[in-house]
Parts: C-alpha cells; structure tokens; sequence
C-alpha cells in the first residue's frame, strides 16, 4: 500500500537529503500523485544534476512521470513552471524546458516561444530543438 502523499510531502521538507529523496521517488511513483506534484518533483533541486537517479532509483521513476504528465493543460502545472523560470531563468531554464518539452501541448509549446526571447543565449538551442519537437508532434503546428 502506497504510502499517504501528505506523509512524503513532510519527508520533502526534511533537512535530510537522504529522506527528501527517497520521498521524491515515492512521490512520482504514487498513484494518487497530482501532475503539480509530479512537475514539482520532476524539478527538484535535490536531484539537479541527476547525480541521485542510479542510486535512489529516481530514473525509472521519472521516466514514468514523464509519462503520466504528457499532454496536462492543468493551470498550475504552467503557473509553477513560469514562476519557476522567472525566479532564475539562467539556473532553470533547462529544466522548465524539458518538461515543457514532455508536457507536449500547445500551451508548452507557445510557453517555449515566450520564454526564448529571455532566456540566455546558450539555452536557444535547446527551446528551438523542444519547439520543433513539439510542432511535429501536434497536427496543424507550424515549426516556428
């Protein structure tokens, strides 16, 4: 029996990183997870870098986020992911644009369009790439 989401929301607030990643695995493996939860893990710090998937087993567990998030058009899954990039578009704008890459819909895909013209130079490849990803993916998209 899956463990109470309000139980590992706590375990995410605790000064171990041990526990808080172990609750992000958790997390993105529960059932009764809500998109903005599995986003909110999707991007955690904790796993920044993903020095922590081999070791926690995060990988598959994100893999299957991944799956569950495509095609959300849930308001607060973009509200969380424009606020996030804006707090520090230089230090997030890798990770905002792969899930808005997984995400797949027409609102990640005119997000990606709005946050290019902030974003820093070095990230433009990698929005241009996710934008024409998107824009094959979705019928009647124009690629630019």
């Amino acid at each position: 029996m899956p463990m109470d989401l309000r139980t590992l929301e706590e375990r995410l607030r605790s000064s171990n990183k041990d526990v808080r990643l172990k609750a992000l695995k958790l997390i993105l493996r529960h059932p009764d997870s809500s998109p903005l939860q599995l986003v909110q893990c999707l991007c955690s710090e904790d796993n920044r870098n993903f020095e922590f998937v081999d070791e926690y087993g995060l990988g598959p567990a994100m893999r299957d986020a991944w799956d569950r998030i495509e095609g959300v058009e849930q308001e607060d899954v973009y509200d969380f992911l424009d606020s996030l990039y804006t707090s520090n578009p230089e230090f997030h704008v890798h990770n905002v644009v792969h899930i808005l890459q997984v995400l797949q819909t027409q609102r990640s895909l005119k997000m990606l369009r709005d946050i290019r013209d902030t974003a820093p130079a070095k990230a433009h490849m990698s929005i241009d790439g996710a934008i024409t990803g998107i824009s094959g993916l979705l019928p009647g998209t124009p690629y630019r």
